[in-house]
């Protein structure tokens, strides 16, 4: 033991990794702690899975702890000499020990206090007791009442503290100043990019942010992610979380009801266990599929997307058809959940955690089989912590493909063999099942397989040949599906995940930058034709589905049955601070007081003169429609009442 510490004191960067070492073991020891401290609340939680939520808890560990030693980390990997010196060496400790202590008792403070609000402590607690007056008696009082953890929180710092002096760094065995600097400066520049990668929750290029929604990738139910969290990281990550203000536009809820009202009531379709599957395609403009738009340049124009146009003369499509966000996330809620974005995505509300209808979990009821296919690394975009918690059974990504020679190097696996996985991997479940499948090969840097370089056409921007790759590969999923017994028996259904980047000028406008295509095709039905009056979106898709398949309960959903035709024909999509309602042949922008715009729509959706000045019954029509709107979903959101509640 003495020779190792020796080995460790002389080599600076061995101490520093002992030291992070020690923090990693105090933080899973005390989510240990959490855990059997509020055993009650997870009594579902098995062993596995609390070896996954430790696991988990590290990716989370690692970004907080990244936070909290910026200082310590920076000040520690100066390259000059006197770092080595015992009062730098003191003062580091300082720094340590104060930051990570604090920290630290943070984390143990919410041991027993997460029983009474049953989620981590965020953000908020500060306008919670902002005006109370005796916080200082109620600290001491906290310390008494709850000994045991004031217990732990003295021990573990102690340990801390003494396995810290445990080892010093001694002086730099280094002769050569110039050498000394040139590998110090090294190890500061290597030791910066793990750190903005740590802090980030990973390296790969696809890799977002992590939030603490990402916790839902190691835990079966929304409440089980307090495990995986620590509180340092959900205090840091949720000051940007804004939360909704509740909205009395309708005092009478009777009266908000009867204008608008997100709970469906039971299917009278007779039940049927047709198979679903889903296909949400990145970066899927309306403008790209030549036959949503025959007037383009003229009516010359033939789109990239030969295959669909094709599949679409026996669909069910629609002409005036929108995203209800401008990122992937929101199209995931939206496609999946029925959730549009408002001001954020839902994920990255304080409000992700609230208990949800989704097409998995409702069809679940059913008898079905759901699966969720993307093939980036797992975990990429938040999919993974979101599908679980939409209650996806299973998730099919780069790993489970297994085969990294169809890697594309930035994203994911290429969509033709992907899609070919996807086709064979369905024949393999039991009927009937809902899957799920999100492409990403056209995507930036829109680059091809080798052996497809000069197979499409190029177009006049990168995104249109890598959309015609797509189509292909769609061609191909659907050649090897039809030869497959449960593909008759199949309702698919194709959109986008959101528009990107506009490529004419017919379309770089507030309509443009969420047209969408959404296609219903099931072999062999009446499911048939091109609406051209239906306003559909992606919140509308989990509401058709349940409905033809003859869901027979109530749920929330904030769409509407595209096969009904029934009520007001709207959709709805927010953007730049305004609530964007499309009803009938006009668009209303609202920022939440008063309408920012009115406008006529022709029939291929450009944009009239602004007619907001005319206050015509029709604008008080949708202003009264939309206020109805935002309440119920700001409510419903504040007040966890996604769901329909069970007659008592």
């Amino acid at each position: 033991m003495k020779k190792f510490i020796q080995k460790l004191k002389g080599n600076i960067y061995l101490v520093f990794i002992y030291r992070i070492l020690l923090l990693y073991v105090l933080y899973s020891l005390t989510r240990l702690v959490f855990f059997i401290y509020n055993y009650g609340h997870f009594t579902d939680m098995n062993f596995v899975g609390i070896l996954k939520a430790l696991k988990g808890g590290l990716l989370f560990d690692t970004s907080a702890l990244a936070y909290i030693n910026i200082l310590y980390t920076v000040l520690y990997f100066v390259p000059f000499r006197f770092r080595h010196h015992r009062y730098y060496q003191n003062a580091l400790m300082v720094i340590f020990i104060v930051t990570n202590l604090a920290a630290h008792a943070i984390n143990c403070a919410d041991i027993p206090y997460y029983p009474f609000v049953l989620q981590r402590t965020t953000i908020d607690i500060i306008g919670e007791f902002s005006n109370e007056k005796n916080l200082v008696a109620l600290f001491f009082k906290f310390l008494v009442d709850f000994w045991p953890v004031s217990l732990y929180w003295l021990v573990s710092s102690f340990l801390l503290v003494f396995f810290y002096r445990k080892v010093k760094v001694e002086k730099a065995k280094m002769k050569s100043g110039l050498l000394y600097f040139a590998t110090g400066l090294a190890a500061f520049a290597v030791i910066a990019g793990l750190s903005v990668a740590a802090a980030r929750g990973g390296f790969r290029h696809s890799t977002r942010p992590i939030t603490m929604s990402n916790a839902g990738a190691y835990v079966k139910k929304p409440d089980q992610m307090a495990i995986v969290l620590n509180t340092p990281f959900t205090l840091m990550h949720s000051y940007e979380i804004r939360g909704y203000k509740r909205e009395t536009y309708f005092s009478s809820e009777t009266e908000l009801d009867k204008i608008y009202t997100p709970v469906h009531l039971p299917s009278s379709n007779p039940q049927k266990k047709e198979n679903v599957v889903i296909f949400i395609i990145e970066s899927l403009n309306k403008e790209f599929v030549g036959s949503l738009v025959p007037d383009l340049n003229g009516g010359k124009y033939q789109g990239y997307t030969p295959f669909l146009d094709s599949l679409i003369r026996h669909s069910l499509t629609f002409r005036h058809s929108y995203a209800n966000g401008r990122k992937s996330i929101d199209a995931l809620s939206s496609v999946l959940t029925s959730i549009p974005r408002v001001e954020m995505p839902f994920v990255l509300t304080p409000y992700y955690r609230n208990k949800l209808n989704s097409l998995p979990s409702l069809l679940k009821e059913m008898g079905y089989k759901s699966a969720f296919f993307h093939g980036a690394p797992n975990g990429s975009m938040g999919f993974l912590a979101f599908t679980n918690l939409a209650g996806v059974d299973e998730y099919y990504g780069k790993t489970e493909y297994n085969n990294d020679k169809d890697f594309d190097g930035i994203w994911g696996i290429w969509d033709e063999p992907f899609m070919q996985y996807f086709a064979n991997t369905l024949d393999t479940f039991s009927q009937p099942f809902v899957a799920t499948l999100f492409s990403v090969s056209s995507h930036h840097p829109f680059i091809l397989p080798e052996k497809y370089k000069n197979s499409f056409r190029k177009g006049d921007f990168p995104l249109e040949t890598c959309v015609e790759y797509t189509d292909y590969s769609l061609r191909r999923f659907f050649e090897n599906a039809s030869r497959q017994p449960w593909f008759n028996n199949t309702l698919f259904i194709i959109t986008a995940d959101h528009v990107s980047l506009n490529q004419r000028e017919e379309f770089k406008n507030d309509i443009g930058y969420f047209s969408i295509p959404i296609i219903f095709y099931k072999p062999g039905s009446d499911l048939v034709g091109l609406d051209t009056v239906t306003n559909a979106e992606q919140i509308d898709i989990m509401p058709t589905v349940l409905d033809y398949l003859g869901y027979n309960k109530p749920y929330v959903a904030f769409g509407k049955d595209l096969l009904k035709r029934q009520g007001p024909n709207y959709a709805f999509n927010y953007l730049n601070d305004s609530y964007r309602l499309f009803m009938d042949d006009y668009l209303l922008l609202f920022d939440g007081q008063k309408p920012k715009g009115f406008y006529h729509l022709d029939s291929y959706r450009t944009l009239g003169p602004d007619q907001k000045k005319l206050n015509s019954p029709k604008e008080q029509e949708m202003e009264t429609f939309l206020k109805a709107y935002i309440q119920q979903y700001v409510n419903r959101m504040i007040d966890n009442n996604l769901t329909v509640k069970p007659a008592q």
